[in-house]
């Protein structure tokens, strides 16, 4: 649902990080802003109180990343995230951990907890880059390094089937073998090459390696995927680029 997409190379040792902040707590907000204001890659562009005033917000202007609550009025976080299929990177803040499994399988790239912590702050920003630098030279990676079970294996994006989401872990499956790692599914997506796309909020998969598709499934040898409505279009679209 979050598209890669639409996340610019951001960084040029010039440009911040051009960031909303979106928390129906005004505390929380003014606690925001005092930490993005005192961050020299961060570049404040708006205060919301409700998800709707920053969807009309993101529609209208060029952002980077938002900070994002989970429970507010009218719209939640969640709900937000379901709504907008161009919103940017996102780090959710919540002082309920228990959303944190949920919040990653909408594909965030990080999760804090409130009252905010300056060094865990830092490493969100730190992984916000990251991505945005990945993503400028996905298309080039034709090997990946992946750390499984204490072991760092390397696999040829050619031989990768898809990937699943599970939580803050994803499983690698390259045919009969399979691999979990620590990471989400957009920071991976970053590493892999044009040929990999979304079919849903929980799969990427090897266009490749697709064998048969409908209006609801792909199917490879190894697999049999869900599409779902806000992918099938554009995996439609590259499905007959890869006959």
């Amino acid at each position: 649902m979050l598209n890669e997409a639409s996340n610019r190379t951001l960084f040029n040792n010039m440009e911040k990080i051009k960031c909303i902040v979106v928390d129906d707590d005004p505390v929380a907000r003014e606690m925001l802003r005092q930490i993005i204001g005192q961050n020299n890659r961060l570049k404040l562009m708006g205060l919301y109180g409700n998800a709707i005033e920053a969807k009309m917000a993101m529609v209208k202007n060029e952002l980077d990343l938002v900070f994002l609550d989970v429970e507010m009025p009218e719209m939640s976080g969640f709900e937000l995230l379901d709504s907008y299929k161009d919103i940017p990177q996102v780090v959710m803040v919540s002082e309920n951990t228990q959303y944190a499994f949920e919040a990653f399988e909408y594909d965030v790239t990080d999760f804090l907890s409130k009252p905010l912590d300056l060094a865990r702050f830092e490493r969100a920003i730190n992984k916000v880059e990251i991505f945005a630098q990945n993503l400028a030279g996905n298309n080039e990676e034709l090997n990946i390094v992946i750390k499984s079970n204490g072991v760092l294996v390397k696999l040829s994006t050619n031989s990768i089937d898809y990937v699943e989401a599970m939580g803050d872990y994803i499983k690698v499956v390259s045919g009969d073998d399979s691999y979990v790692v620590h990471s989400t599914m957009k920071a991976f997506i970053a590493q892999l090459p044009f040929n990999f796309l979304r079919t849903h909020k929980s799969y990427i998969v090897n266009m490749e390696k697709i064998l048969e598709m409908d209006d609801s499934h792909v199917v490879g040898e190894y697999f049999n995927l869900p599409v779902s409505r806000s992918y099938k279009s554009d995996i439609k679209s590259k499905f007959k680029e890869f006959l």
